[in-house]
């Protein structure tokens, strides 16, 4: 009994865990905003090696009051993000289409070749959106936008209020 008792607790952590959203406590600066409202969240991942490289892609569905309050916003910057040992470049908030100037950064992001249906899917969304007028971009990137091997990148579609922020790692 008190093993099927420790073996259940097990499980539901292990499960719970599994939900835990990479960027929900940073969407605050990261879109500016002082109080973030999320209707729904979704998170997809891929996890390979020891080096901890790997693919984050969630999807939260915003209130309209938060996306009203992002859009009426005079300055849309991200935060300057800080880590140890790792030099961080960023790209503030803008309208879509994309700067080409920085196609390796939504190469690396956009072209992820997964296993996934669910991912292939939100990653076919995501091209289509970045194509048409009217969402927002942003992301960070390290060391350089030729040779990223880090990417944090966040796309707002202000019509569905969907935010989608991606992690890439290699």
């Amino acid at each position: 009994m008190l093993y099927r008792l420790i073996f259940s607790a097990f499980i539901f952590l292990f499960l719970s865990s599994c939900n835990t959203s990479f960027f929900k406590d940073d969407l605050s600066p990261i879109l500016g905003v002082d109080k973030v409202e999320i209707e729904n969240n979704q998170t997809l991942d891929e996890w390979a090696g020891l080096q901890g490289d790997g693919f984050i892609l969630e999807v939260y569905e915003l209130s309209e009051k938060t996306v009203q309050t992002f859009i009426n916003q005079p300055a849309k910057n991200l935060p300057d993000k800080k880590e140890e040992g790792k030099n961080w470049q960023k790209y503030n908030w803008n309208k879509t289409p994309v700067d080409s100037s920085y196609n390796e950064v939504f190469i690396m992001c956009l072209n992820y070749s997964s296993n996934s249906e669910k991912i292939k899917v939100q990653l076919n969304e995501i091209k289509k959106l970045i194509e048409k007028e009217g969402a927002y971009y942003s992301f960070y990137y390290r060391p350089d936008k030729e040779n990223p091997q880090n990417v944090q990148l966040f796309i707002l579609d202000v019509q569905s209020r969907k935010l989608y922020a991606i992690d890439q790692q290699i």
